[in-house]
């Protein structure tokens, strides 16, 4: 009794000293962070669960009995966070009702939770339309002068078009552990378990929680930011790119200008050529910009001798017809990975939206470089709220490879066998596919 006495004095403290003024700073250093805002606490403030995270890894596999470890770690942080502490998410997708219990239950406990969407999670014309969601907004509500709010924005929130695309979850403190970001290809949805591969990174650090923060708070503004792009460096995630950016060329894309400093063959003390192995993982891949000019860079070092391969799901003939053509050392090696039914519709996806590169980069023979993110190869992608992060660890790449390997083994992975002379695909009638539409109907406009 004595020690929930002491608890709840604590956190009372805590709320009435902060208030629930919403920092507006982009970027604020870890000193300037204002404390985690609270409610007067009427109930009990001890969380339902111990949970104590760690830096991690998680991959998502629909079709395996482990599913879930994704959804199940954002819950279970959600659920062991305490009173006076915060919980901040941005979400493209939001619609699993024990998520949406789990934030109304910490709201409740004294945690203040702030949650940003997308507009399609309470448009009812939407296919993706969430109940859940509109059930968590008409609980917390959207007065942004109280510590709890739950917001969509009807377009980027800090852009001038294309979608709220980011799937950050910050956590002040869990179980004694401060400064938790979680940055994920993956929605907190259903389907992101049962329908989609999907990979989250968490970093437990002070200074890329309070850049994550200081985005969050420009985000929750809803208008169009001074700084388009962002870009930042905090270890351990290394450098980061905040779009939108609608005006990015390819002499300006993060991705294309660190794949230009690989070079492809490594020679070892004893003579024989090594090959740097760069591998791809991407939802969708099309576009008569990026995504062609991306296509091309990887057919470029395929045909340097690089060691490629890649795994996407939904993609254009013209992007096909680059990676395939038979010109150099011929078509480039790419699985599409999804499961469709009777009539051609697809089901179910790969989400993923990562590059690998482990070998000579940049002059350095033992590189190891992850380019990851919540961005597709697409046109889309500038215009909306996105993460691009570009940073070296040999850990993670070579756990992001063997999640690449398992899914290229497994039966929903096909190889698109047919190939195509150079410059085949832009003599027919091959527009573009539309993501939500048509038989792509199950696939999420991200």
């Amino acid at each position: 009794m004595m020690r929930m006495s002491l608890m709840v004095g604590l956190r009372t403290a805590v709320a009435l000293a902060v208030g629930s003024v919403l920092a507006v700073s982009a970027v604020t250093p870890a000193s300037a962070q204002p404390a985690s805002p609270s409610a007067v606490f009427t109930v009990d403030p001890t969380p339902p669960d111990n949970y104590v995270p760690t830096e991690s890894l998680l991959f998502n596999h629909p079709f395996r009995s482990d599913r879930g470890q994704i959804l199940r770690h954002a819950l279970r942080l959600i659920r062991s966070t305490a009173g006076g502490e915060s919980i901040k998410i941005a979400a493209f997708g939001i619609n699993h009702n024990g998520i949406v219990d789990a934030l109304i239950a910490a709201r409740n406990r004294g945690v203040s939770v702030q949650v940003i969407g997308d507009f399609h999670l309470v448009d009812r014309r939407d296919p993706l339309f969430s109940r859940s969601f509109v059930r968590l907004r008409n609980a917390i509500g959207n007065d942004h002068t109280t510590p709890n709010w739950v917001m969509i924005c009807a377009k980027s929130c800090r852009g001038f078009g294309g979608n709220m695309h980011g799937k950050y979850f910050l956590f002040s403190n869990v179980t004694g552990v401060q400064n938790i970001v979680v940055t994920s290809s993956g929605n907190l949805t259903e389907f992101a378990v049962k329908g989609q591969w999907n990979h989250a990174k968490t970093v437990i650090d002070a200074g890329t929680y309070n850049r994550f923060v200081g985005i969050f708070n420009e985000m929750a503004l809803d208008v169009p930011a001074a700084q388009l792009p962002m870009n930042f460096f905090e270890a351990p995630m290394g450098d980061h790119w905040i779009f939108p950016w609608p005006s990015m060329t390819a002499l300006q894309d993060p991705l294309f200008l660190a794949l230009n400093k690989v070079q492809c063959q490594v020679i070892q003390p004893d003579g024989t050529i090594k090959r740097t192995k760069v591998r791809y993982g991407m939802y969708a891949w099309f576009g008569a910009v990026r995504g062609e000019y991306l296509a091309r860079q990887a057919k470029n070092l395929w045909n340097a001798g690089c060691d490629v391969a890649v795994e996407l799901s939904v993609s254009s003939k013209q992007v096909k017809a680059i990676l395939r053509a038979r010109s150099g050392r011929g078509p480039l090696p790419v699985k599409r990975v999804g499961t469709y039914d009777a009539a051609g519709n697809i089901k179910a996806y790969n989400h993923a939206k990562w590059t690998t590169v482990v070998g000579m980069y940049d002059g350095d023979p033992n590189a190891a470089l992850v380019i990851a993110g919540t961005c597709n190869f697409t046109g889309l992608g500038n215009y909306s709220d996105e993460f691009t992060g570009i940073y070296s660890s040999l850990a993670d790449a070579l756990a992001y490879n063997r999640d690449f390997d398992e899914i290229w083994r497994e039966r929903q992975a096909v190889t698109w066998k047919r190939t195509y002379a150079p410059g085949y695909a832009r003599t027919i009638d091959s527009p573009d596919p539309v993501l939500g539409e048509g038989k792509l109907l199950r696939a999420d406009t991200d």
